[in-house]
């Protein structure tokens, strides 16, 4: 067998392989007959985008959440793709609600809300809808308790404030009474 053709078949036989273990940056190449020029064609952002995802699902299910954060919230700041975004703000909003204190459930509001705007009509938009209504009023009882409390910090100014003045208003007539007793004098 000639040289060149023993290498064309061995390329052949390995393209299978190769395609499916791209990495970003790599470069897919097709074989063409010899004599043909061959151009090198670059993998679509389309396919890098869903291997991110697929990675961070990959990472959720082994239980690898921060991981699965990062992937998800680089995968959203790409190029808007329908059937797969809308997905991962879904479960990037579920991953948000483990955070401490209100800035999680903030962050998840707001993808939730982003996810209602921008996919309408998505599956995971009308699965996040109860979420979003629950966090809502999550967010409106935070603000309450919130106004509570400052209404009860103001409360208890105002008594200190009355009860000094109750205080003032009882040494003026304790003054008043000793003037008049020395005028009467």
């Amino acid at each position: 067998m000639k040289p060149r053709l023993l290498i064309v078949m061995t390329l052949m036989a390995a393209l299978p392989c190769m395609s499916g273990c791209s990495f970003p940056g790599w470069k897919v190449f097709s074989v063409k007959p010899a004599g043909v020029a061959s151009a090198p064609v670059e993998v679509p952002v389309a396919r890098e985008q869903e291997r991110s995802f697929a990675n961070a699902l990959e990472f959720l299910r082994t239980g690898r959440e921060q991981d699965a954060r990062i992937a998800l919230e680089q995968f959203i700041a790409g190029p808007q793709r329908s059937g797969v975004m809308d997905e991962a703000m879904f479960r990037l909003s579920l991953l948000y609600l483990r955070d401490e204190g209100s800035k999680g459930a903030v962050r998840a509001l707001e993808l939730l809300e982003r996810l209602k705007t921008e996919f309408p009509r998505s599956l995971w938009a009308q699965q996040g809808a109860p979420l979003a209504a629950y966090l809502t009023g999550v967010r409106i009882l935070r603000d309450r308790q919130r106004e509570v409390k400052t209404l009860k910090e103001l409360n208890l100014s105002l008594s200190r404030d009355n009860r000094e003045m109750r205080q003032s208003i009882e040494r003026l007539k304790s003054l008043d009474l000793e003037l008049e007793q020395k005028i009467k004098r």
